[in-house]
C-alpha cells in the first residue's frame, strides 16, 4: 500500500503532458476521452475513434447499437435480431462487463445486468447523439473498473447559441415501425437550456426462430432528456436529467415462441461543474441514476408478474487538469460510487413476487484516486498513469498505464507510433456476487477479474482526418475470468466462477480517405483470438466493414455500406432433450444503402436501406434476423 501511494504521489509531483499547435485549429477535430480533457484527435497516446456529427448524418434511420457495429473491433450481438433482444457489446475479445458507457463524459450505469454494468444501448435514442468517442484498450487508469476493453463516449446535442432553435423529424419504416422526434435549445444572456423527447413503436418480428405461427414481438420505447447551464464568470454550471422507457415483448428461448414482456425504465440527473483558472480546470462531475425491470409472462387473459429488479447507481468525481508548462500537464482526481440491487421473483405456484434480494443489504461503494500525466520532449511524448482503487468488499487494487509514442508533423501530414502497457481490473456485478434465485446461487468467494495488455498503435494521415490510417496490434492477457456455469443438475441452478486465464490477441486496421467534395471512402478490418474455448461464445474471430460515400449534388448523400462477420461458435438449450447443443454459425455479409437528401435550407429527407439483398444468415441461434427493411424519414430544423 506505502509504495502504491509514494508512486502516485512520484507522478503528481512530476506530472507531464503535451499541449502543442503547429496546425491551424479551424478544421482538426478534438476529443476529450483520452484525457479528460480537449486534445486533438491526432495527438492522442492511442488511436482513438470518432464518429463525427456528420458521419451520423449517413447513418439516419440507424439506431445506436447499428452505428456501433460498423466501427473496428466492434461486434454487438442480438443487433441484427429483433429491436427487442438484447445488445450485447464484444469488443476486442472482450464482452460487456469490459466496456464503459459514458454520457457527455461521465458514466450511465445499469447495475440490474447479471453480467455487466455499462447501460442498455437498446434505451438510447440516436437523434439526440452530437458525436461518440472510442477508446479502445485498457483504460483503467482514467475511468475506473470494467474500463478494461473499451470507453465509449456519447455526446448529446450541442446548445445552440441563438435564443431558440430546434427540431422536429418523424419517420416509419418496415415491420409496422413508427418514430417522432423533437429538439428545443437555445441561450439567453448567461443562461443556456436544452429539451429533447423521442417515441417509437413497432410492431416488430418475432424474436425466436420457428414457423409464421409465432407471434410477432413489438415494442415502445420513449426518452425525454433535459439540460440547463449558466455561465457565472469563470466558473460554467449544467444540470441534466433524462428518463428512458422500454416495453416490448420477447420469445422463451431459441426456437421457442412465448408471451412474456418486459418493462424497462432508467430515470437519471447530475450536475456538471468546471471552473476554468490561468493554468487548469477544475472539473465536478455527478451523477444518479435508477433502472426498475418488470418481466411478465401471459397467465389466462391477463399478465402476471415473474420477476423484477431495482438498481441504483451514484456516481461522483472532481478531477484538476493543470498545465504545468508548455510540455507538461496533469490530470489527477477522486472517484466515489455507491451501488445498490433488490430483486423480486414469483415462487413456484405463488400468486406474488417476492423478495430475493434486498436492496439495503447489497450496497458496495468505490473510493478512487487517481493521477495521469504526460511529458513532451521535442517529438517524443510519454503518458504515464496510476489509480488506487478501494473497493467496499474487494479491498484495494492498484492500476497503472504506461505510454510511450512518436508523433511527428510534417507540412501537411503526420506520422505517429507508440507502444502502450497498462493493467486493469474488474469488480464482480452485484448479480454475480449475490445471485438470484431460483436459477443463479450467490457466490461470495468470486474474486475479481484481472488483466494486463500490451498495445502497438501506428497512425498516419492529415490532421483534419481528410486522410488517415490507423493500425493496432494489442494482447490482453486476463486473469480469473467471471464465466457462468450449472451446478445443480437437479434444478439446473448455477453461478458465476472464475476460470483461471484467458488470452486474447488481436489487430485492427482502419482506413478513411476523402478524395474531394463528392466521394469519400473507408473501412476497417479487426482480428481477435482467444485462447480459452469457454470465453469464445459468439465472438467472431474476424470483422470487415466498408463504405463508400457520394455526394453527387450539392444537397445529396450516398452511402453504401458492406459489413462481414466470421464464423463463430454458438450454444442453445434443447427443451426436447434438456441439453445444451453447441453450433458453429456460418460467416455472413450484408450491404446497406443510405441516402439523404436536403430539401431548402431547413428540411432534410432520408431513406435507409438495411440487408440490402435479403440475405439469408444467422445472428445468434434460434434467433430470427431481420430480413430487408426499409425506414423513411424527414426533419425539419428551425
Amino acid at each position: 500500500m506505502k509504495k502504491n501511494l509514494v508512486f502516485a504521489g512520484l507522478l503528481f509531483v512530476t506530472g507531464v503532458s503535451q499541449m502543442t499547435a503547429q496546425e491551424k485549429e479551424g478544421n482538426i477535430p478534438e476529443v476529450t476521452i483520452a484525457a479528460k480533457s480537449n486534445q486533438q484527435l491526432h495527438k492522442t497516446g492511442k488511436n482513438v475513434q470518432l464518429i463525427t456529427s456528420k458521419d451520423l448524418e449517413k447513418y439516419k434511420g440507424q439506431n445506436l447499437s447499428e452505428v456501433l457495429s460498423q466501427v473496428s473491433g466492434f461486434q454487438i450481438t442480438g443487433n441484427l435480431n429483433n429491436n427487442t433482444e438484447p445488445k450485447s457489446l464484444k469488443i476486442r475479445g472482450g464482452k460487456m462487463a469490459n466496456v464503459v458507457v459514458l454520457v457527455d463524459g461521465v458514466p450511465l450505469k445499469d447495475v440490474t445486468g447479471n453480467d455487466y454494468n455499462a447501460v442498455d444501448l437498446r434505451l438510447f435514442a440516436a437523434e439526440n447523439i452530437e458525436s461518440i468517442e472510442i477508446l479502445n484498450g485498457a483504460s483503467s487508469v482514467l475511468y475506473g473498473s470494467n474500463a478494461t476493453v473499451s470507453v465509449i463516449n456519447i455526446k448529446t446535442k450541442k446548445n445552440s447559441q441563438k435564443n431558440i432553435e430546434g427540431r422536429i423529424g418523424a419517420r416509419i419504416g418496415s415491420f409496422g415501425t413508427f418514430s417522432q422526434n423533437a429538439l428545443v435549445n437555445g441561450k439567453i444572456e448567461k443562461f443556456n437550456y436544452q429539451i429533447t423527447g423521442s417515441n417509437e413503436k413497432s410492431d416488430g418480428i418475432s424474436s425466436a426462430e420457428g414457423p409464421d405461427s409465432f407471434d410477432k414481438d413489438g415494442y415502445e420505447k420513449q426518452n425525454i432528456n433535459t439540460q440547463f447551464g449558466v455561465q457565472l464568470g469563470k466558473l460554467n454550471l449544467n444540470f441534466n436529467g433524462g428518463y428512458q422507457h422500454h416495453f416490448y415483448d420477447f420469445d422463451n428461448g431459441a426456437f421457442s415462441d412465448g408471451t412474456y414482456r418486459g418493462n424497462d425504465e432508467q430515470l437519471f440527473g447530475g450536475i456538471n461543474a468546471q471552473f476554468q483558472y490561468e493554468k487548469g480546470n477544475l472539473v465536478f462531475n455527478s451523477r444518479i441514476n435508477g433502472n426498475d425491470r418488470l418481466v411478465q409472462n401471459l397467465a389466462g387473459n391477463s399478465y402476471q408478474d415473474q420477476y423484477s429488479y431495482k438498481g441504483r447507481n451514484i456516481f461522483t468525481e472532481l478531477y484538476n487538469q493543470y498545465k504545468i508548462s508548455e510540455n507538461i500537464n496533469v490530470v489527477g482526481g477522486l472517484q466515489y460510487e455507491v451501488q445498490n440491487l433488490g430483486s423480486e421473483n414469483l415462487p413456484w405456484g405463488g400468486a406474488a413476487l417476492e423478495d430475493v434480494l434486498n436492496f439495503d443489504n447489497t450496497r458496495v461503494s468505490t473510493f478512487d484516486a487517481f493521477i495521469n500525466t504526460n511529458l513532451q520532449i521535442s517529438d517524443f511524448h510519454l503518458d504515464l498513469g496510476g489509480r488506487l482503487n478501494n473497493h467496499s468488499k474487494y479491498n484495494s487494487h492498484f492500476v497503472y498505464s504506461i505510454n510511450p509514442y512518436y508523433l511527428k508533423n510534417l507540412e501537411q501530414y503526420y506520422y505517429k507510433i507508440g507502444f502502450s502497457y497498462a493493467t486493469a481490473f474488474i469488480a464482480p456485478t452485484l448479480y454475480q456476487t449475490y445471485g438470484s434465485l431460483p436459477y443463479t446461487l450467490a457466490n461470495f468467494d468470486l474474486k475479481p477479474e484481472t488483466n494486463s495488455s500490451y498495445e502497438i498503435d501506428f497512425s498516419i494521415g492529415k490532421p483534419d482526418q481528410s486522410f488517415v490510417i490507423n493500425a493496432s496490434a494489442f494482447l490482453r492477457e486476463e486473469r480469473d475470468v467471471f464465466a457462468y456455469q450449472t451446478v445443480d443438475f437437479t434444478t439446473y441452478a448455477g453461478k458465476f466462477l472464475n476460470v483461471d486465464r484467458n488470452n486474447i490477441r488481436g489487430l485492427e486496421f482502419g482506413l478513411k480517405y476523402k478524395i474531394n467534395e463528392t466521394v469519400n471512402f473507408g473501412g476497417n478490418f479487426s482480428f481477435a483470438e482467444k485462447s480459452n474455448v469457454a470465453t469464445r461464445l459468439r465472438a467472431p474471430k474476424q470483422r470487415a466493414n466498408a463504405f463508400v460515400e457520394v455526394l453527387p449534388f450539392k444537397n445529396s448523400r450516398i452511402n453504401i455500406a458492406y459489413q462481414y462477420v466470421s464464423k463463430r461458435d454458438d450454444a442453445y438449450y434443447d427443451s426436447s432433450t434438456y441439453s445444451t447443443q453447441k453450433v458453429v454459425l456460418d460467416a455472413f455479409n450484408l450491404f446497406n444503402v443510405n441516402i439523404n437528401q436536403k430539401l431548402g435550407k431547413n428540411v432534410e429527407a432520408f431513406v435507409n436501406v438495411s440487408n440490402l439483398f435479403n440475405t439469408s444468415y444467422v445472428d445468434v441461434i434460434g434467433f430470427k434476423t431481420k430480413p430487408r427493411a426499409f425506414t423513411l424519414g424527414i426533419d425539419y430544423k428551425f
